[in-house]
């Protein structure tokens, strides 16, 4: 994208939805903002008991929630609607546990289009955990299936998503509580046009991280596939949507990721 497209900081709105995240959350959010100065930064406290609220406050965020945990689709969702009534165009999303570099949310920027979801994606950082890439890899290829096009990453938190991808999200309220909904929205997204786009970033794991992932291989992927199917069996299966998937031309994306850095 050039520079007259790319969203100025005053259309961007960042959210982190945080759960448990007091060793990090600091880090996060000041790193976020020495990135990207201006830019305002909403953390989503769902029902942290360790401090997370007020150490995130103190570093300068907007934090919202604070009631009990509801997982992190309803998370992230409490923080979009509070972007948007901030008259946000642009939301981008990252986790709070560290696994995300802040700085690295201008490659996501460079790409923005108001028909555009942008992933920030690992495919090909070196030193993710075999479970989750094979986890990930079954993911990317039902959502892929379900959006027509091919999705790199559907499972990374980082994102930059455009206003009109999030003008309906009262349709998963009472669902899609955990990780469901971050993929269900990339299929809603596609079949209204928005297209999904990938840059590459460097995935940070193991002695990087302060504490293991939220993210439960089997049972959070099984929910996705049982969500995918349904979408697919309202669809005859749409034969013509795997075709697409594995036929269409990579998504665009960046350089090569730089080395990952603790």
């Amino acid at each position: 994208m050039t520079d007259a497209t790319t969203p100025p900081t005053a259309a961007l709105v960042a959210v982190i939805p945080a759960y448990q995240e007091a060793a990090t959350i600091a880090a996060v959010v000041t790193r976020l903002r020495d990135a990207m100065p201006g830019l305002a930064v909403l953390v989503v406290d769902d029902g942290s008991t360790d401090g997370t609220a007020a150490i995130a406050a103190a570093a300068g965020a907007e934090v919202l929630g604070g009631g009990a945990n509801q997982g992190k689709g309803a998370a992230l969702r409490l923080g979009m609607r509070a972007a948007l009534a901030r008259g946000a165009r642009f939301v981008a999303t990252l986790d709070g546990d560290g696994q995300h570099r802040p700085e690295d949310l201008p490659r996501l920027v460079a790409l923005a289009a108001p028909d555009v979801i942008v992933i920030g994606s690992r495919r090909r950082a070196v030193g993710q955990p075999a479970a989750r890439r094979r986890a990930n890899r079954v993911a990317d290829f039902w959502i892929s299936w379900a959006a027509r096009h091919p999705v790199s990453d559907s499972q990374s938190g980082f994102r930059l998503y455009p206003a009109a991808a999030l003008a309906d999200l009262a349709r998963y309220e009472g669902r899609a509580r955990r990780f469901s909904f971050e993929s269900e929205i990339l299929i809603d997204a596609a079949r209204q046009g928005i297209t999904t786009v990938a840059a590459d970033i460097p995935a940070l794991y193991g002695a990087t991280l302060r504490r293991p992932s939220h993210f439960r291989p089997v049972a959070d992927i099984a929910r996705i596939v049982i969500m995918v199917a349904g979408k697919l069996l309202a669809r005859g299966m749409d034969p013509v949507g795997l075709w697409r998937s594995l036929a269409a031309a990579p998504p665009r994306k960046q350089e090569k990721p730089d080395a990952p850095t603790s």
